[in-house]
């Protein structure tokens, strides 16, 4: 063997030696690393089976107004459909649909010459009885006298009294006739009864007319028309919209409180009024409160008939709690949530749910505000365990 193969073999020896070495190194440095990552994912593992993680969320009022939307239809405050009191013809016609009148003012006038005659003919009934009771008291007066000389007999003066008491009440009666025949003459002029505008009108000129249904009109009847009316007159500038309140509601409902109405035919546009008077009582079928809300409308331009939308105002002396409705547990108790103490334990709370919002319900009973609650809570979560929050309110 040379002494180049010998320095070769040693060579080989000594790599061979310092790799075992270097290997040796690197195992007992990587291997406790190893290790102590292993013990650290089963603790994690052993903390992530004992302690759940939960999201919860703190338990909040609702400072917003509460209200409710209801369905409705703008009407007049006042509609009235103008009969004819007294028959005849009309005469004039002074006004027709879309005409804005004032309350006294003249509408038509009718011809009634029958009527006229009467008058006349009552007139003179008057004049008659006035004068038989004038003669009457005359008699009276005179026998009185022959009384008291004892010329006339007490039967004979009593026949006297009866007959001036007889013509008095003739002249009574006549006149009160008179004053029948005159306030119907005075229908004659027909006039609005209060500051409104036509909606309807069902006559024309030398149209027969008489009381209530009497009526030959040469128009058909307006819509909304009463049957046999001349007229219809409605005041518009302030409305009505009549709306049933849900149970529920019905309670926070008084006179008083604003309410805003608007039309899905006017978009942009919108009224505030108020309500104006309530029923008292729940209708018995459809458990609603019927309610009046009245607008001011002095443009005119929302009209009687329209559709309407009518948010009233319902907030309460004190806001109710809310809790997201994931966060309720029903089971076959009463309702509960899982509450989070700050010692990171869950427990079971009873609690009493008002109205179901959607999203949302309100609590009225067993919850305090403030409080931490679970959002969607495991089913498996056991009343005081620990938990891990694992976002924040």
């Amino acid at each position: 063997m040379s002494a180049v193969q010998g320095r070769t073999r040693r060579l080989g020896r000594g790599g061979t030696i310092a790799g075992g070495v270097l290997a040796a190194l690197l195992l007992a440095g990587i291997v406790p690393r190893l290790a102590q990552r292993q013990r650290l994912a089963a603790t994690t593992a052993a903390v992530a089976v004992t302690v759940p993680s939960v999201s919860v969320t703190t338990v909040t009022r609702d400072t917003s107004p509460a209200g409710v939307s209801l369905p409705g239809a703008l009407s007049a405050v006042q509609t009235a459909a103008i009969y004819a009191r007294t028959p005849g013809y009309v005469r004039r016609r002074l006004v027709d649909i879309g005409s804005r009148v004032r309350a006294g003012q003249l509408l038509a006038e009718i011809d009634a010459p029958d009527l006229d005659q009467q008058v006349a003919q009552a007139r003179g009934v008057v004049a008659q009885t006035r004068a038989a009771r004038e003669l009457a008291q005359a008699n009276l007066v005179r026998w009185q006298a022959l009384a008291a000389d004892s010329a006339v007999t007490a039967q004979e003066l009593d026949q006297m009294q009866a007959a001036f008491d007889e013509a008095v009440a003739n002249l009574n009666s006549a006149e009160a006739n008179l004053q029948r025949l005159v306030q119907l003459q005075a229908y004659e002029r027909v006039v609005a009864p209060f500051a409104g505008v036509i909606t309807a009108r069902n006559v024309d000129l030398g149209a027969l007319v008489g009381p209530a249904g009497g009526v030959s009109g040469t128009l058909p009847a307006g819509t909304g028309s009463a049957p046999g009316s001349l007229f219809t007159l409605a005041q518009t500038d302030t409305l009505s919209v009549y709306v049933t309140v849900p149970e529920d509601n019905a309670a926070a409902v008084a006179i008083g409180k604003p309410a805003l109405v608007t039309v899905p035919a006017l978009p942009g546009d919108t009224l505030r009024g108020r309500v104006a008077r309530t029923a008292g009582a729940l209708d018995a079928t459809a458990r609603t409160l019927l309610t009046e809300v009245r607008v001011a409308n002095p443009s005119g331009a929302f009209l009687p008939g329209m559709y309407a939308q009518v948010g009233l105002v319902l907030g309460p002396s004190r806001a109710p709690l809310h809790v997201p409705a994931t966060a309720l547990v029903i089971r076959d108790g009463p309702p509960q949530v899982v509450t989070v103490g700050p010692d990171s334990t869950a427990r079971y709370q009873t609690v009493t749910i008002g109205r179901d919002l959607g999203s949302s319900v309100e609590v009225t009973g067993g919850l305090a505000e403030g409080a931490l609650i679970v959002i969607n809570p495991p089913t498996d979560l056991q009343d005081g365990a620990r938990v891990r929050v694992a976002t924040a309110p």
